[in-house]
């Protein structure tokens, strides 16, 4: 029966083999490369900076000998001429010893170059061996990384594993981060180079063939892993490997495929050491190039030495080389204390503290990179830095250069892709349907000047609807698409034209949608799936976009040909409290109201009377003559009329009692009315603006110039119904240089009331304090259109206009008086007409001439004209 529990070990233990020969092998590409940079330098040592140095000192030696004479020469004349003058311009001392300085470097510059960089590797590998010799006093032998986990292995041998590797070398060199890295792996430099070492270097060990044929890589014995990894005791032990599965029981099998795991935990936890291993050796060749630029720096700066106004040239380059000796024994303590912490984690076998640790290794990586490169920067630029400081700002150094080298170059790439970008998407929009008003705005929208003229034509009164505005208009349209991507970093001049073809709305007349009058309403978008994206964007995603109208303008335009909003608010009744503070007398009112209505009395009772009085004639003339008489038709149609005209009499006799009812229930009172909230001071401002409109409209006076604050102050409170009293001040006291402000504003903005109480409203309602965008794109047409200015100029007065609208309070208080009802008895007026008349009528049956004498005599009793002859 087939052993199905060691086929599936097998299978584990050859999986794990896979992992780590592929993880080795990416270490091992990052070792190389650590090895590959420690050859440049070591080239760049000996075959580029030593013959420089040597070459520009064997230059420089016969100059400096020159200028040091000519030192002398100036000091001598310095000396004949104290007794005139005093001039300090060489320092004996110094120019003797700088000279026997020059000559030195001049004579040890290419040995001394080399012997700084042995002395900073000697540096870095102090730093490491007393770090680890401090680990193992404190921690113990390295071993202690083995008694945490059993799985776990202790450092292999700490050698020079790849400095005889060199050519030329002709013995081990000193300790480095590689080195580190490959004693925490149990690596062979054979296992990394794959041919054993030119020198022998004492600690390495001896390289074995590998006698694991579970990892071997093909013919000679090699091995995919580490080959100190197979040997007995490490995590590919050799005697417990697969091929020997036939004599071990299962408990072994499981150990072995274990071990073999672990070997993952240690491959992981050893990138920190490799990339700073890695990073060391970089850092490492900065300051070598840093150093060799510092050497042949001195050697022109020896020139300068003489002389104290330039002896700062020097002493600035010895500075650098402190600079650089300090800072190549700051990185190597660094390095030596991070592997050294590293070291003491892996120890814990805490996977929190190789974490933590590994961090840690980051973040200095990044310090000493850092401080490499600005070693070499520093070297660069010292030398003529300290040349523009002693010539008065001339000299520009070469870091200053390169950088303006760069930014031009920079420049002159965005400037050539921004370009080839706006035009491929000016030519993309025209194949896509757009005009060549739309194509040129995304390709020369770039450009402010045109920008600027384009907008400003777009809406300049005498453009508008014209070819010429047209143009203009979808210009602009194509200038601002643009302006959508514009700004994203590093790609923004090349997507910005991209962006903007792609926002373009379609011109054709047959694609646009019309409402019932033949008027726009709508457009498609050039490129249908961004206008169906858009719809998407612009409404919940649970809601549904409701068809539009075909005739719902969204402005209308009133009889004075403004444009206002559809659907406005409608104005509510004002509301307000009042607060009496005293009664006006009311004398000479009174005694009016008294007189007026006795003469309504009078004149009533004298109409009842007359009409009595014919009513009684009537019915005695209808009984002597009777209907078919000619007097009874005159009386009947008579009566007629004068029922209709006592009818007239009786209404306006009812209005002016309700009218005295109503007078004698009111006082005119002095005090303070107060209105509150938006809707209240919206309609007011409103009702002000429409109150100065009206009252200039028939006057010659122009309908949009400005208006005083006292003005203001009286139209506000009799809209309001107060009246403004004589004595006081003005009727409105508080916040009345805002309200002033905003209503003249309006004023001469030619705001309507309507437009005032709106602009009111959505400010003070906004959380934003602005206006809707309708309302504000209405105003700035409107404006630009009457003051016959700038877009951006209306612009900023409606920008004013809501400021104005925004600092006005949310409420009005008028000082003034005001009727009031009072409570009083009710008027009753008692009325009794009693007209008594006796007539006696004698007509004589046949003359007609005494029955007509008696008639007016009847009628002139009467009083009345309307009988017979009357009512003309």
């Amino acid at each position: 029966m087939p052993d199905f529990g060691r086929m599936i070990d097998e299978f584990i233990y050859n999986v794990i083999v896979l992992i780590a020969g592929v993880h080795w092998g990416l270490q091992k590409a990052v070792i190389m490369a650590g090895y590959t940079i420690k050859l440049i330098n070591q080239w760049l040592i000996e075959n580029a900076f030593v013959p420089i140095i040597a070459q520009t000192n064997d230059s420089l030696r016969l100059a400096v000998s020159y200028v040091f004479i000519i030192a002398l020469l100036v000091l001598g004349l310095t000396y004949m001429l104290a007794a005139l003058v005093r001039l300090d311009v060489v320092s004996p001392r110094n120019a003797i010893t700088w000279y026997a300085a020059g000559l030195l470097f001049f004579t040890i510059g290419p040995s001394f170059y080399q012997g700084m960089n042995d002395f900073r590797l000697n540096i870095a590998q102090v730093m490491y061996v007393s770090v680890l010799d401090g680990l193992n006093n404190n921690a113990g032998d390295f071993s202690s990384l083995a008694q945490v986990n059993s799985n776990d292995l202790d450092l292999g041998a700490l050698c020079d594993q790849f400095d005889v590797y060199l050519p030329g070398a002709t013995g081990p060199g000193p300790i480095d981060g590689l080195d580190i890295a490959m004693a925490y792996l149990r690596g062979h430099p054979q296992d990394v180079m794959g041919y054993p070492q030119p020198v022998f270097s004492p600690g390495c060990g001896i390289y074995l063939m590998n006698p694991n044929a579970s990892t071997w890589a093909g013919a000679g014995g090699t091995s995919v892993i580490p080959m100190d990894w197979n040997m007995e005791g490490n995590y590919f032990d050799y005697t417990v490997s697969p091929i020997t599965w036939d004599s071990v029981s299962g408990d072994e099998r499981d150990a072995a495929v274990s071990r073999a795991g672990a070997s993952q935990q240690r491959a992981l936890t050893a990138w920190p050491l490799i990339l700073f291993a890695l990073v060391e050796q970089i850092v490492h060749l900065l300051i070598t190039i840093a150093m060799g630029v510092t050497f042949i720096s001195f050697g022109i700066a020896i020139l300068f030495a003489f002389f104290k106004r330039t002896e700062s040239i020097a002493h600035s380059i010895i500075n650098q080389w402190v600079e650089l000796i300090v800072q190549t024994t700051i990185i190597a303590l660094i390095q030596a204390l991070v592997i050294g912490f590293f070291l003491a984690g892996a120890a814990t076998g805490s996977a929190a503290a190789i974490i933590g640790i590994g961090l840690l290794c980051l973040v200095f990586i990044l310090i000493t990179m850092w401080s490499g490169v600005k070693a070499v920067w520093n070297s660069f630029n010292r030398l003529f830095n300290a040349m523009s400081q002693v010539t008065g700002g001339v000299m520009v150094s070469p870091g200053t250069a390169a950088l303006a080298t760069a930014g031009a170059g920079a420049l002159a790439a965005g400037a050539a892709v921004g370009i080839g970008s706006s035009a491929l998407s000016g030519m993309t929009a025209l194949n896509q349907g757009a005009t060549l008003a739309q194509a040129a705005g995304v390709t020369f929208g770039g450009s402010r000047t045109l920008s600027g003229a384009a907008r400003t034509l777009a809406y300049l009164p005498g453009v508008r609807n014209t070819s010429l505005g047209d143009a203009a208009e979808q210009f602009t349209e194509g200038s601002v698409t643009r302006q959508v991507a514009g700004n994203l970093p590093i790609v923004g001049r090349a997507a910005g034209p991209m962006v903007g073809a792609k926002l373009l709305t379609d011109r054709d007349p047959d694609k646009a949608e019309y409402d019932e009058q033949g008027r726009v309403i709508g457009r498609p978008m050039l490129v249908p799936a961004v206008g169906e994206g858009l719809d998407n964007w612009t409404v919940p995603r649970s809601a549904r976009r409701r068809a539009r109208a075909a005739a719902d303008p969204e402005f209308i335009e009133d009889e004075n040909g403004d444009m206002l909003p559809v659907g406005s608010v409608p104005r509510r009744r004002r509301m307000g409290t009042f607060t009496p503070v005293a009664p006006i007398p009311t004398t000479d009112t009174e005694d009016n109201l008294q007189a007026e209505r006795r003469q309504q009395r009078s004149d009533y009772a004298a109409e009842m009377q007359g009409e009595e009085m014919e009513q009684h004639l009537s019915d005695v003339m209808r009984s002597n003559t009777g209907m078919t008489s000619p007097l009874g038709a005159m009386m009947e149609e008579t009566h007629e009329s004068e029922g209709s005209r006592l009818g007239q009499v009786a209404s306006r006799l009812e209005a002016s009692a309700e009218l005295l009812a109503r007078a004698a229930q009111m006082q005119m009172m002095v005090g303070q009315l107060r209105v509150a909230g938006v809707p209240d001071v919206a309609g007011v401002m409103g009702d002000v603006v429409g109150q100065v409109r009206a009252e200039r409209g028939p006057s010659e006076q122009p309908v949009h110039t400005s208006v005083d604050h006292l003005q203001v102050a009286d139209r506000m409170a009799r809209v309001m119904g107060v009246t403004p009293q004589e004595t006081g001040g003005s009727p409105i006291q508080r916040d009345l240089a805002r309200f002033g402000l905003f209503v003249d504003q309006a004023l001469r903005l030619g705001l309507t009331p309507q437009q005032t109480e709106q602009v009111v409203r959505e400010v003070q309602s906004s959380p934003e304090g602005r206006m809707q965008p309708a309302t504000r794109d209405l105003l700035d047409k409107q404006v630009q259109t009457n003051q016959n200015v700038s877009w951006v100029k209306a612009r900023d007065e409606v920008d004013r206009l809501e400021h104005s609208a925004r600092m006005l309070p949310p409420e009005i208080t008028a000082y003034g008086a005001m009727r009031v009802p009072v409570e009083s008895a009710q008027p009753q007026v008692n009325m009794n007409v009693d007209p008594t008349v006796q007539v006696n009528v004698q007509t004589p049956a046949a003359q007609d001439t005494e029955y007509d004498a008696a008639v007016k005599q009847q009628s002139s009793l009467a009083g009345s004209g309307n009988v017979t002859g009357g009512g003309q």
